[in-house]
């Protein structure tokens, strides 16, 4: 299968990126953490601007955003990163309480305890289910909603097929292999995939991201039974999109083979007024053309009345 090259291209520039240049110089994140809903989530700021709440995905903490997709929005947004339940410097209850609607009420328990005032917010993959139900189940605490590689959930999603799914959800494969799933499988896909890694450790070794890679498999088990079983066992998500009122952009990427761009139609199709765009790339399209897609998100999320 031609993708275990993109997994060993990976794993080499994990080993190699010693040597890959410094990123943003000077910058430190300060993690700090809220109290919410028994849990204690860890967070940190960074930029400038009106604040934009980021929503990581499945296995995926703060340090999982690529440096240069941070780079680009910072110029504008004052970024909040954060840790689900359970993931890198988060904590997480000794019950199962892990749903998306779960992790959505967390969402929204951060805003208040951080006192924003609206943000908007950004939600990738997992993330995306996240701020689906952010915006059905707290309307009142965002401004605007930006979804990337998003599914509607139930029996209305365009799913994964079940080798790509078998192999994400396999709490036993490591994560970096993981990561390949989510660029497309062609020379520029692999080269893209292998320039995130370099960015992320480089970002990592110069200080300017926190190194925030764990994610216990107890955490890993309980995210998929979130993304997977409940996600997908009832259309109530689906449902209740056309209930949102926050203007909304679907991004996908057109070579996704995790939550395939049709699933962007679907949604955007139930929203009122949803705007869509699809880029070049696969699941991490955001990191593969991150400079077209900051560019998009910042024009989507400008005051139009200026």
């Amino acid at each position: 299968m031609k993708r275990t090259v993109i997994a060993a291209s990976l794993l080499a520039a994990v080993a190699l990126c010693a040597g890959s240049a410094a990123a943003e110089a000077g910058f430190r994140p300060k993690i700090k953490h809220a109290e919410v809903n028994g849990v204690s989530l860890a967070y940190y700021m960074r930029g400038h601007g009106k604040p934009l709440l980021m929503i990581n995905g499945f296995m995926s903490s703060m340090s999982l955003w690529d440096p240069a997709l941070l780079t680009a929005l910072e110029k504008h947004h004052t970024l909040i990163l954060f840790d689900n339940r359970g993931v890198g410097l988060s904590t997480d209850t000794v019950e199962n309480n892990t749903t998306i609607p779960q992790m959505a009420d967390d969402a929204a328990a951060l805003i208040g305890a951080l006192k924003l005032d609206k943000p908007d917010v950004l939600a990738w993959s997992m993330g995306a289910r996240i701020g689906q139900q952010l915006a059905i189940r707290h309307p009142e605490v965002l401004n605007k909603l930006v979804l990337v590689s998003a599914d509607p959930g139930g029996t209305h999603n365009d799913p994964a097929t079940k080798e790509v799914e078998m192999e994400l959800n396999n709490p036993n494969v490591e994560k970096w292999k993981k990561l390949y799933l989510t660029y497309p499988d062609s020379d520029a896909g692999r080269a893209a995939a292998k320039t995130t890694v370099e960015r992320l450790e480089a970002a990592v070794k110069s200080g300017s991201m926190p190194d925030d890679f764990a994610v216990s498999k107890e955490t890993t088990l309980r995210q998929d039974r979130a993304r997977t079983t409940l996600w997908e066992g009832n259309d109530a998500n689906y449902d209740a999109l056309h209930t949102i009122t926050t203007p909304v952009l679907v991004t996908a990427g057109k070579d996704d083979i995790i939550d395939p761009p049709k699933n962007a139609e679907i949604i955007a199709g139930q929203i009122p007024f949803a705007w869509t765009a699809y880029f070049t790339g696969g699941h991490a399209f955001l990191f593969q053309s991150y400079a077209r897609f900051s560019a998009a998100v910042d024009m989507f999320l400008a005051d139009q009345d200026k």
